[in-house]
């Protein structure tokens, strides 16, 4: 059998067992681009694999996606009889420090939704105010990016101000009340989308590109990059370091703990509720989203502080 022929059988095979099998896949069926669809699996030279772990630049996260990738694949073959023996490297370097997610703060939000007006100079594929809602969205309901562009119209309930997020990550669907402002701007945008597209089928696309078709992640992480430089927000560190999109979500968490602090409510419990909000399957998902800024480490402080002076009455 050919390396694509054993590829796809060994999706198929993951996918049996109730796996999506899609970052996976992706790296599988990537490195058999490289080594050759029709590559004989025993005839792949380890200088191959080397240079697909590698990539070009320095060593990232990536680099241990892809190994994890090929690793099962390949004990998938071994396990077999499809091959005798596996190319990847027996020495693994170590992980990269972990990304330290970008916490924007209310002033660089409002820059960055502002800048969705100005930063397109050509006619693009994405409406300024489709770009903005997106990502008042991905801010105000915490939503992934991939959450919110496979919205459709039956998902999208305005007037109960609640939306039905679907089969998303972890094959979790959960239901994402709105506040009152954000359900006001997506309804802006609901009411301009009709008039453009009247087209309102359940199955409809809610966001939706200049030709009323679904946007693409891809389309819409490369609008948002360019309205990142626009807005003139950056970090030190390189073009890997820069401030995501993805960004946002983490924001929308850590501004929401803030916020609880200084309500003085019961933090542990309002983590589980963030923990469903968000659609996380554990707690230990969401708390990875709660960077220690500045704020939210003086507003843990202050709790603490009140704490200890009761302690000392006692």
């Amino acid at each position: 059998m050919t390396l694509k022929e054993l590829a796809e059988n060994y999706i198929a095979f993951r996918k049996s067992l109730g796996e999506r099998c899609e970052v996976n896949g992706h790296v599988v069926r990537s490195f058999c681009r490289i080594a050759g669809q029709d590559a004989s699996i025993d005839e792949i030279p380890h200088e191959t694999v080397n240079g697909f772990l590698a990539g070009k630049g320095a060593l990232t996260a990536s680099w241990h996606v892809k190994y994890n990738a090929l690793s099962g694949f390949w004990k998938y073959l071994l396990s077999r009889g499809f091959a005798v023996a596996s190319p990847l490297p027996s020495v693994i370097p170590k992980r990269p420090p972990a990304f330290a997610a970008y916490i924007y703060t209310q002033d660089e939000l409002r820059r960055l939704f502002a800048a969705t007006d100005s930063y397109q100079h050509n006619r693009g594929h994405l409406n300024p105010l489709t770009v903005r809602t997106i990502l008042l969205l991905l801010y105000g309901a915490a939503l992934r990016s991939s959450e919110a562009l496979a919205l459709t119209f039956a998902d999208v309930d305005l007037d109960a101000a609640v939306l039905t997020v679907r089969e998303s990550k972890f094959f979790k669907s959960r239901l994402v009340p709105l506040g009152s402002n954000l359900t006001q701007q997506m309804r802006a945008y609901s009411n301009w989308r009709s008039a453009n597209w009247r087209c309102r089928a359940e199955d409809t696309p809610f966001f939706c590109n200049r030709y009323g078709q679904r946007i693409c992640l891809n389309t819409l992480q490369y609008n948002f990059e360019r309205l990142r430089m626009h807005a003139g927000l950056h970090r030190d560190g390189g073009p890997r370091c820069q401030p995501r999109m993805h960004d946002l979500r983490h924001t929308s968490a850590v501004h929401r703990l803030i916020s609880c602090y200084r309500q003085g409510d019961n933090v542990q419990k309002y983590l589980e509720h963030l923990s469903v909000y968000m659609g996380h399957a554990k707690l230990s998902g969401t708390q990875t989203y709660l960077s220690m800024t500045a704020e939210l480490l003086a507003q843990a402080n202050d709790r603490f502080e009140r704490y200890a002076g009761k302690e000392a009455e006692l």
